[in-house]
């Protein structure tokens, strides 16, 4: 299977999860999400206004705003930048629900928590070829924490990632959580449901 038809295949899998299954499934992931933040204090974290079928992190700035920054992408032609997430939310032209142009953040982020379509064998993200993603942390002259998210395991041990896609650090999902081998070991045993890549 390559890429785009896996992608095709996936999405489809994701919505009809949102369709067929409780809406609630994002708790899990959220509750090892926050786990993590706490657990590598990780205090400047971007993270994504979802899709229907994407977890609901809106939640994390309720739960953390006392001791974290959270941002979130303001799309532009290729790429995005990031903003302070803050009321009122709006519609992109791509769909993407969006805070305001303002209140832009150039410094350092602890950790990223991106939306995935799936991740393959290498723990590269699948995404929905776009590439604002893959522009954005490939112009970053550091790398923060990389966690993809998603409300259903959409893993493959498939290699159909290009070489410009992202590699995760770890992958959430509410049946499975996955690390991607190396600088993050010691932080996998505070999320449950664990398995490593």
């Amino acid at each position: 299977m390559d890429k785009q038809s896996y992608r095709k295949f996936v999405k489809t899998a994701l919505k009809n999860e949102i369709k067929f299954s409780a809406k609630c499934k994002h708790y899990g992931v959220v509750s090892d999400i926050t786990k993590l933040i706490k657990a590598t204090n990780s205090k400047k974290i971007l993270i994504f206004l979802p899709f229907n079928y994407e977890p609901n992190l809106k939640i994390l700035q309720k739960k953390l705003s006392y001791k974290c920054e959270f941002f979130v992408p303001f799309m532009l032609d290729v790429s995005f930048k990031m903003v302070k997430l803050r009321r009122p939310f709006v519609k992109s032209k791509f769909g993407v629900t969006e805070t305001l142009n303002q209140n832009e953040f150039k410094g350092k982020i602890d950790l990223a928590v991106v939306p995935v379509i799936g991740v393959d064998g290498n723990m590269a993200r699948i995404g929905h070829g776009k590439g604002f993603y893959d522009m954005f942390f490939s112009a970053l002259n550091y790398k923060p924490i990389i966690v993809f998210a998603s409300i259903k395991d959409c893993f493959t041990n498939a290699i159909i990632s290009q070489k410009h896609d992202i590699i995760g650090d770890f992958y959430l999902t509410p049946s499975k959580n996955y690390l991607k081998r190396g600088n993050y070991d010691r932080y996998f045993s505070c999320i449950s449901r664990s398995r490593s890549r």
